[in-house]
């Protein structure tokens, strides 16, 4: 939906900065320019990145640079969308960064989801930063983020009881470029992807801790005891992909399942299936949650949420949330997922 711009001046826009300029950040800067009341001012970029090169004629009109400081000291921006990688220890410098510059954070960093998973205290060292400068920090995105926790948690409140959840996710995998795949398993032949996981070079899909503790957190559990396996998927035949080919027998997906126990019972599974070509092998893309209970809910989304598309559209649909809410960090859940503002005026902000 396109939005006239004619009655809104440019200082009543939200000014938004993006950090990475891949597929979801080039998918919300599309969707940003389809609100009027957003204006992108400027993105940062890896000098050497290869999604800038693949993506670079989406920019265009937008001042791309390599320094984040003299970015934010120069564009100041009010929220910077951050879209670059998934490892807590890899956005935590450019959040932090953001913070002390007064801007508010959307990031779609897996593990910051939950970032004591992988650092133990960092949630509540967030917080005080926060607090501190005045500003939101927003963890988002589909997994973690919406599919595997915020979903079921909104699903569980029409739920009596919840005595277990199962959360089952068939994925296309060809919206993603040759890097992603490597890192979830994509590409390789069985014995180099088995040596890639023991070495933790391959993790497949990042989340399923952060998304089990996000769930456990939202009903006042606590997870016992963790678990998470993943197996490749054998190629049958040639996929031609963009820029590259999968022969057989590589691995053209993956399938990972993670479960977690709370009081000594199995309470959480997710399964997550993905495959760069599902169509081709029989596989129905799809989204299914499951609520074991005195009265039992089950829900299927056919053909299911893309990967990326959703990613940006909750990049971006959180930006009034976060105008609107008090200083502080907020994991999945704590900020809930907003519905698009398509009003052509500024959205509220904190009163």
């Amino acid at each position: 939906m396109e939005l006239p711009e004619a009655n809104l001046d440019t200082s009543e826009r939200v000014r938004i900065a993006f950090f990475g300029v891949g597929s979801v950040a080039t998918a919300a800067l599309n969707l940003c320019r389809q609100r009027s009341w957003m204006a992108v001012t400027a993105a940062v970029r890896s000098p050497s990145s290869a999604a800038a090169r693949s993506t670079a004629g989406a920019w265009t009109g937008v001042r791309i640079w390599t320094d984040p400081e003299a970015m934010l000291d120069e564009a100041r921006p009010e929220v910077a969308l951050i879209a670059t990688r998934s490892e807590l220890g890899s956005v935590l410098p450019l959040i932090r960064l953001c913070a002390r510059k007064g801007v508010h954070v959307v990031s779609t960093s897996e593990e910051l989801s939950w970032p004591d998973v992988e650092q133990p205290g960092a949630g509540a060292s967030l917080q005080r930063a926060a607090e501190e400068a005045g500003v939101v920090i927003a963890a988002t995105g589909i997994n973690p983020g919406f599919a595997f926790d915020a979903l079921p948690l909104v699903l569980a409140a029409a739920a009596w009881d919840v005595s277990r959840i199962v959360v089952q996710r068939t994925l296309d995998a060809s919206v993603f470029g040759r890097d992603v795949h490597r890192s979830l398993g994509v590409g390789y032949s069985e014995a180099e992807f088995r040596s890639a996981v023991r070495s933790r070079r391959v993790r497949g899909h990042i989340g399923f801790a952060e998304s089990a503790r996000i769930v456990a957190d939202g009903m006042g559990l606590e997870i016992e005891r963790f678990e998470e396996e993943i197996e490749p998927v054998l190629a049958d035949r040639v996929h031609v992909l963009a820029g590259y080919t999968i022969e057989p027998p590589e691995t053209a997906g993956v399938v990972q399942l993670a479960t977690a126990w709370v009081e000594g019972q199995e309470w959480l599974r997710f399964e997550l299936s993905l495959h760069v070509a599902p169509g081709e092998v029989g596989w129905q893309t799809r989204d299914r949650i499951r609520i074991y209970g005195e009265n039992e809910l089950y829900l299927t989304m056919e053909p299911g949420m893309p990967a990326v598309s959703t990613t940006a559209a909750l990049l971006v649909n959180a930006v009034p949330a976060v105008l609107a809410a008090r200083p502080g960090f907020y994991p999945p859940a704590r900020l809930q997922p907003t519905a698009p503002w398509l009003a052509p005026r500024r959205p509220p902000g904190r009163s």
